[in-house]
């Protein structure tokens, strides 16, 4: 049942007179729209800021008037007034009225409605008290009256004109129309197509309230994963800083243990000195104090006594070496502790991004023993030259084959000398299936050409970028990927570099190449490209 206040227009606060439906669905009195419009340019609903759009002269009662009026509405607030009017028989006029006819819509006395009842033209109406009647009912029963004559019963429903007409009217004024049906099957043809459309929105709106669930939940989860993530941020951190402040620590102790064993030992030498430099100075004194008196016998004694204690005394001042020893300096170690934890944060971070493109990336790692005068740390991802002056080269391989349009890249950490020289590319030779002693000597058993030549060698594909790598510096990125159709693409620091070689033999294993210019590379998290 509708409640009173669904009856009200939102503007007017009245009931509705002549109800509207808006575009989004709500509705508003035909002159509260038309007002509402007017009052401001561009105004939507006022419930829900929905435009309301104009038609194309800008007339606001044209734009009003197309939209659909709610007769239904409109029925509920009319029988509204009739139940809510005062209940007096519309016959006696003054005598309380105890029943409604539903027909007729008049209220009744008990001996009226037992005259009604006996009247041949009212005794089918139905006639019920008028404490049970709602305005639901009461605008359910409301006859179907001749659009042409209000006093007259529709038995018929033009579709052409799309109004209920009498028989009279249909044989008349609607005799030419060619869709004409009795008005109780068009009912039931409307009842079925409203049921149809109820199906519709009840199934719109169940999907639309599960899709707002799933949207809230996810919602949800969204805000507990930030939670989680700036959880296990501030413990990260806690954790760096606890490890940043023991290295600090560590260091400053350090510092501290060089600086004192340093400072003790000029301690010393300044002492020994300053003893040195007190006998020298009393010696003096005797001396001058000799010259000042001469001359005298005894001086002849005298002198041969200073001259024998001064030959004594150690009167070197050449300081030893250590007291030019300079206190050994922690900047480059600090430097190194903040490129590692650099490091680290940024192979963290790769890690963790890569992670959430694609969970099914491979990590890239090297192959264990596959290079030439080469170690591996950090879980076979840093490849490092054990001696780093060393001249040739050393091989490094990936540990399992490449995927498709996927990038293998290493970053150069520490170089030796004024040319970065590096060659990459792929091969076909799988290390792990080679003896130890065999493997650096057949992925090294080739000349490295100039760059942009190809050479190719026991299937495997060495691109030299000794040229394109001069500008490079340490931390740049150098890469290989190869597509699903087998052509090699090199990538300089995320750049695709182009096609350098094309129909590569599966399967393949990237390869790098580290010449004696570079002493130390990392390889990095893979990743997807299109």
């Amino acid at each position: 049942m509708a409640e009173p206040h669904e009856r009200e227009c939102a503007v007017c606060t009245n009931d509705f007179t002549t109800p509207k439906i808006l575009p989004c669905g709500h509705l508003l009195c035909r002159e509260c729209v038309i007002s509402w419009m007017d009052s401001k340019p561009d105004a939507g609903c006022p419930l829900c800021r929905c435009p309301i759009v104009k038609q194309s002269d800008g007339s606001s009662s044209d734009t009003v008037d197309a939209l659909p009026t709610d007769f239904v509405m409109e029925a509920l607030v009319e029988s509204a007034r009739v139940v809510s009017k005062d209940h007096l028989c519309c016959v006696c006029e003054d005598v309380r009225a105890d029943f409604i006819c539903m027909q007729c819509q008049d209220m009744l006395c008990t001996a009226c409605t037992k005259a009604h009842r006996k009247f041949s033209g009212t005794r089918s109406h139905d006639v019920e008290s008028v404490s049970t009647v709602t305005p639901e009912r009461l605008a359910a029963s409301r006859p179907a009256l001749c659009a042409d004559h209000g006093d007259k019963q529709a038995e018929y429903f033009c579709r052409e004109h799309r109004l209920a007409v009498c028989s009279a009217c249909k044989a008349n004024k609607h005799k030419v129309c060619l869709e004409t049906n009795y008005l109780d099957d068009e009912i039931k043809s409307v009842e079925s197509s409203l049921t149809d459309l109820t199906k519709i929105l009840v199934e719109a709106e169940q999907k639309l309230e599960q899709a707002i669930g799933q949207v809230t939940s996810r919602l949800h989860e969204v805000d507990v994963s930030e939670q989680e993530d700036m959880a296990q941020v501030d413990k990260t951190c806690d954790r760096l800083h606890k490890l940043v402040e023991d290295v600090c620590n560590t260091l400053k102790d350090k510092c501290r243990k060089q600086h004192l064993k340093i400072r003790k030992s000029l301690c010393d030498v300044k002492t020994a000195l300053s003893n040195c430099f007190g006998k020298v100075t009393s010696h003096k004194h005797i001396v001058t104090r000799a010259v000042a008196v001469s001359p005298r016998p005894a001086l002849i004694h005298m002198t041969q006594a200073l001259t024998d204690r001064v030959n004594s005394l150690d009167l070197s001042t050449d300081l030893q070496g250590e007291v030019w020893v300079k206190p050994l300096s922690s900047v480059e170690c600090c430097q190194e502790v903040v490129r590692v934890i650099q490091d680290e944060l940024l192979m963290l971070t790769q890690e963790k991004t890569e992670s959430k493109l694609d969970p099914q990336l491979p990590v890239f790692v090297f192959q264990d023993n596959c290079g030439n005068n080469i170690r591996l740390t950090n879980d076979n991802r840093t490849a490092e030259r054990i001696e780093p002056s060393t001249i040739g080269e050393g091989m490094v391989v990936s540990r399992d084959p490449m995927v498709a349009n996927v990038v293998y890249e290493v970053r150069v950490d520490t170089v030796t000398g004024g040319f970065v020289e590096l060659a990459l590319g792929v091969t076909k030779i799988s290390p792990a299936g080679l003896p130890v002693t065999q493997r650096s000597r057949d992925l090294q058993d080739s000349t490295i050409m100039w760059p942009g030549l190809v050479l190719r060698h026991r299937e495997r594909v060495l691109i030299l970028l000794a040229k394109e790598l001069i500008s490079l510096e340490v931390g740049s990125r150098v890469g290989v990927l190869v597509t699903s159709s087998n052509n090699l693409h090199l990538y300089i620091n995320g750049q695709d570099q182009g096609v350098t070689a094309e129909n590569v033999t599966q399967p393949w294993f990237a390869v790098f190449s580290i010449c004696s210019s570079v002493s130390k590379v990392t390889a990095l998290p893979t990743s997807r490209r299109t």
